[in-house]
């Protein structure tokens, strides 16, 4: 899995006609294609028609140029791109979008096994469309978030002591006691405890800067960590 920084200067990239535009959106919708793609799995569509109806909507902004009218000012990236989907699920049938799959547009790859596997194991049934779409827009920062930490772990040489550490960042107890682990690892129990305690840090950090991603960069992110955890409360038992 392989994430690209998406920001508001990304977005705005993605607007021009020339290579770096293209390399930007594709970029920018690699991103933001699973929320969509829940979002017309949980009005009905089957896995191949919802994989159409996603394709087809963004190959609709492509080709009516309407990444023109995105602009920081105006709002929220997420926001527009749901309500994209919505209009274009009204405006749409799967037959409809799969005879414009594509549309002159390199489709995007999907791979559609990680949030199929998420629609079966998550608490979503009793959740609206546009529900579904907000939890998995919150499940993407946080897998974007912890992408990101890891690679930072491994390109510092702390593979193994990731790897016994990553239970923390979801609340869990570490899997071993801590003067366990700490041997394995040749440390102390209090230098382990403290790493832990960093680590959770930079993932706050991490999620944190990728709600950032598409804000504009004079509003602060409380609002939308907020509705992340909201977004993340929906359904759970």
């Amino acid at each position: 899995m392989t994430f690209q920084t998406t920001r508001w200067s990304l977005i705005l990239r993605a607007r021009t006609a020339d290579a770096a535009g293209r390399q930007a959106l594709d970029d920018l919708l690699a991103a933001y294609w699973q929320p969509v793609y829940a979002f017309f799995r949980r009005l009905g569509a089957d896995a191949d028609a919802a994989a159409d109806l996603t394709q087809g909507l963004f190959a609709h902004l492509l080709a009516r140029d309407d990444l023109a009218t995105v602009s920081p000012e105006r709002g929220r990236f997420r926001a527009f791109l749901a309500t994209c989907a919505r209009h274009w699920w009204a405006n749409e049938r799967a037959r409809a979008a799969a005879h414009k799959r594509g549309g002159g547009v390199t489709p995007l790859p999907f791979e559609r096994g990680d949030v199929e596997s998420w629609l079966l194991t998550e608490p979503v049934h009793g959740l609206d469309a546009d529900a579904v779409f907000e939890r998995r827009w919150a499940q993407t920062v946080l897998e974007r978030a912890l992408w990101q930490l890891e690679q930072e772990e491994l390109a510092a040489g702390r593979r193994e002591q990731f790897a016994v550490l990553r239970a923390v960042l979801d609340g869990q107890a570490p899997p071993e006691p801590w003067a366990v682990l700490a041997s394995r690892l040749d440390t102390t129990e209090g230098a382990l405890k403290v790493a832990a305690h960093r680590l959770k840090e930079r993932f706050r950090m991490r999620i944190t800067t990728e709600v950032r991603q598409t804000l504009a960069d004079d509003c602060a992110p409380g609002q939308e960590l907020q509705e992340l955890l909201t977004a993340l409360s929906q359904g759970a038992p």
